[in-house]
């Protein structure tokens, strides 16, 4: 992997007349809202739309087969990410709205009552919490959230939230906000064991970015993620599901390209996946996405996923040398490597001063970092905090990034937290 492979971290250098380069290096620590993209996944999005145009499954001519043809070998390569089958991989534009069809599909598809229950857990991103929350207010079902332990920077037992009257199980691989990797494995294994016919369903999100995933070891029911969280574009979603799972529910969209036989008075969906696609979907951004994942496989994702652990770490060393920083979940087991329960997202607040001032006075040094609730604001409200400042890290990142970061925040300190 070389810095050059993606050409924004190269290109927003900025000139300063204080530094012997003459120039002020972009350190973008934002990885966790999204990723930079390499020149391969920029060029393939460009191709495509050069060379290879049209809409997909539609047309009998060669270029309408060509673009099929890379849309299908696309969702391969995605599928083959993550240990599925080509026919479990559903696009959508990202996420959010995996969640939310998903939510639909189910409603439509399920019997939710007031009998029922759905679970989901306090430090869930709003896309995995909302969804699920607003479902079951619309079926009155019970909605049970599964607490977090502030001291010891734990998720509560999720399978102890669970009896024979659950119906879908939504939590997280890997937070947002602090980094926490709950055990995705032990806690699905836990659920079958409790109730074998609860869905469960995974935000993928943050966790494929940093960890190597096994839908099929996970045994998990559903799970979504972005392609633009893993170095992919912006505006296309992936949904996994299980094979016979997405043969029983309900679509969310209806249109063409979903359908096998329209009549007046009925009609029958086509097989999945093209029953969930309804309509034009973002073929070119399909396969720069897939380039994506192409991308990490060569250069050997394992070894930049282990370089990421070994620069969170530098990381956390460094801002602990600041007394009036305090991190929000990690302890001193974690930063020792003894427990490898949180992934490289650092969340943070400095006394007296406010994560926003962190932000701007981050950006004058042209360090990218985040500010805010971070789309979690139950967690928010858990930690007892109205926001945080974040910085996640990617594998292009560099121990002069970090550097850099606590030179501004030692800087913010000074000019802010004196006035204060």
């Amino acid at each position: 992997m070389n810095e050059k492979d993606f050409p924004i971290l190269h290109n927003k250098n900025k000139p300063d007349k204080n530094k012997k380069s003459g120039i002020h290096k972009l350190h973008y620590l934002d990885n966790a809202a999204t990723t930079q993209k390499p020149q391969i996944v920029i060029d393939a999005h460009a191709y495509f739309y050069e060379n290879h145009n049209a809409n997909v499954h539609r047309g009998l001519y060669k270029l309408s087969e060509e673009a099929t043809q890379m849309l299908e070998e696309s969702r391969k390569t995605i599928a083959g990410f993550i240990n599925a089958n080509q026919d479990e991989i559903i696009f959508t534009k990202n996420a959010t709205e995996s969640f939310n069809n998903l939510a639909n599909s189910l409603e439509r598809t399920l019997v939710i009552n007031k009998e029922c229950n759905i679970v989901s857990t306090v430090i869930e991103h709003h896309s995995n919490f909302v969804p699920w929350q607003q479902l079951a207010k619309r079926t009155e079902a019970e909605f049970r959230v599964v607490d977090y332990d502030v001291k010891k920077n734990e998720l509560h037992d999720v399978a102890k939230y669970v009896d024979k009257d659950t119906i879908i199980v939504a939590f997280t691989g890997m937070s947002n906000v602090n980094g926490l990797m709950p055990d995705v494995k032990k806690i699905i294994s836990d659920i079958r064991k409790k109730n074998k016919n609860a869905i469960i369903i995974v935000d993928g999100t943050q966790l494929v970015a940093h960890k190597i995933v096994d839908v099929k070891d996970l045994d998990v029911d559903f799970m979504a993620f972005s392609a633009h969280k893993v170095y992919g574009p912006t505006g296309v979603g992936i949904l996994y599901g299980k094979k016979e799972l997405l043969e029983k529910i309900h679509p969310f969209h209806y249109g063409g390209n979903m359908v096998n036989k329209v009549e007046l008075t009925d009609t029958n969906w086509a097989e999945s996946p093209d029953k969930f696609e309804a309509g034009t979907i973002d073929t070119a951004g399909i396969v720069a996405a897939a380039q994506a994942i192409t991308y990490l496989q060569k250069n050997n994702f394992e070894k930049l996923l282990k370089y990421e652990d070994s620069l969170k770490k530098y990381l956390l060393k460094e801002l602990r040398k600041i007394k009036s920083i305090k991190i929000i979940g990690y302890d001193e087991k974690q930063l020792k490597g003894e427990r490898a329960l949180f992934g490289p997202v650092v969340s943070f607040t400095i006394d007296k001063v406010h994560p926003h001032d962190i932000a701007a006075i981050c950006d004058e040094y042209n360090v990218c970092i985040r500010a805010g609730h971070h789309c979690a604001q139950p967690f928010m409200k858990k930690l007892q905090v109205m926001a945080t400042a974040r910085a996640s890290l990617s594998f292009y990142n560099s121990k002069e990034d970090v550097d850099t970061l606590v030179e501004a925040l030692k800087y913010a300190i000074k000019k802010l937290a004196a006035n204060n």
